[in-house]
């Protein structure tokens, strides 16, 4: 609805009283003879009413005889007046003008009346006019003011979206329970890609495959039938085995280690230290032309050979074996 206008309030017979002194155009103070007779600031006087020329004036403000005044209102001029020009509350244009305003702003923003209203059912209001219309309810289609709801429970606070509701097994709220139906399988679904659980498995054993089937059963073992991750093998040889191990003609530098063997070969021999003893097997053109020696020495990480001539080209060793005591 439109501001309605401001509507002063009238006073009856519309007494009188005169100016005490003269006014000029531009003042806004006036003393006048009797200020009690004029009506409570704010509102509308007319000097000059006995004239064709009046002035109709705001009243903002009265202390006993001395008025405040806004000059030349409602589209009125300003004029000079004299002593003794008399000043009232007079009905004037400006109240005319606002009264009619203010009728029709009413009048508009009045609703309609509903066409074919159900008795006794309650109006709503139509979101996109705003104009009234029939709700289709009645009182009793709602719960009382008092009532229950012991067979309701609490909605969850800030629950996700698409999430499954879930029941607090200690209050039986509702909760979220933070997962989605795409976190399940659906009701028809394989299970190709799992075993069936073994018929009473023994608490503690390893679980084992079976070799047929691919089933899972039970081992019939206990992680302390095995040895730790960390343990000894006391009496046992540690043994390294390198296969197909080349050896380029480049590797062969001069060695005195041996008298008849005054060539040698550094291997590289990955986890060899000098407590293994390497056995090295030869091709069959290398071990019967008699130019290597038939033993050889193991370092960190190598494992050296002799010769009694520079090869011209590189061999392949079929097979390095290094042991070592435990």
């Amino acid at each position: 609805m439109a501001q309605l206008k401001t509507m002063y309030p009238a006073q009856p017979n519309t007494p009188e009283t005169t100016l005490a002194g003269s006014l000029t155009t531009s003042d806004t103070s006036v003393t006048v003879l009797d200020g009690s007779i004029l009506p409570d600031a704010p509102n509308l006087l007319t000097i000059g009413a006995d004239t064709t020329t009046a002035e109709t004036v705001l009243m903002t403000a009265k202390a006993g005889n001395v008025l405040t005044i806004e000059r030349g209102y409602d589209g009125t001029s300003p004029r000079s007046w004299v002593k003794g020009d008399i000043i009232g509350r007079y009905f004037t244009a400006a109240d005319q003008t606002a009264l009619q305003e203010n009728v029709k702003a009413l009048d508009a923003g009045k609703p309609d009346i509903v066409p074919s209203p159900v008795a006794g059912n309650f109006v709503a209001f139509d979101g996109t006019t705003g104009a009234q219309k029939d709700s289709g309810k009645k009182p009793d289609d709602f719960a009382p003011a008092s009532h229950e709801h012991d067979k309701y429970i609490q909605k969850p606070a800030s629950p996700v979206s698409g999430n499954l509701a879930a029941f607090d097994g200690t209050t039986g709220a509702v909760k979220d329970s933070g997962k989605k139906p795409d976190d399940f399988a659906p009701a028809s679904h394989e299970h190709d890609k799992y075993i069936q659980k073994p018929a009473s498995p023994v608490s503690g054993n390893l679980a084992a495959f079976d070799g047929t089937t691919g089933a899972v059963k039970d081992s019939g073992k206990k992680a302390a039938d095995f040895a730790a991750a960390s343990h000894s093998h006391a009496g046992y040889a540690e043994v390294k085995i390198f296969q197909n191990v080349a050896v380029a003609a480049s590797a062969w530098a001069n060695s005195s280690t041996y008298a008849g063997y005054p060539f040698a070969a550094v291997i590289s021999c990955a986890g060899v230290t000098a407590e293994h003893v390497p056995e090295v097997t030869f091709g069959v053109t290398e071990a019967t032309g008699g130019n290597f020696a038939p033993v050889a020495l193991s370092g960190a990480g190598t494992v050296t050979i002799y010769a009694a001539e520079k090869p011209g080209g590189a061999i392949t060793l079929p097979v390095i074996k290094c042991e070592k005591a435990v």
